[in-house]
């Protein structure tokens, strides 16, 4: 299911892949915070906060220009080429 490492190309696929995956840890949060019976407004609050530390996660892992966890970092794309 997952692309190779060659194959981690950012396209339409793989942006989409990238975003269900964001999408699905964020019903993971809300999902705690329902069953843990943290406040509504405290669950509403997190999610803006959740999103950015995905956000900042895959810039870490992936490519930082389109912070996806699945695109490869330009460093390791230009290695490639050689």
């Amino acid at each position: 299911m997952w692309p190779s490492t060659k194959e981690r190309v950012m396209d339409k696929k793989n942006q989409s892949l990238d975003q269900v995956i964001k999408g699905g840890a964020l019903g993971v949060v809300v999902y705690l915070c329902d069953k843990y019976n943290v406040d509504p407004t405290l669950t509403a609050l997190l999610m803006p906060l959740a999103a950015y530390a995905f956000a900042l996660a895959s810039t870490k892992i992936g490519d930082p220009n389109v912070a996806s966890f699945l695109a490869k970092k330009p460093e390791a794309k230009e290695a490639a080429k050689k």
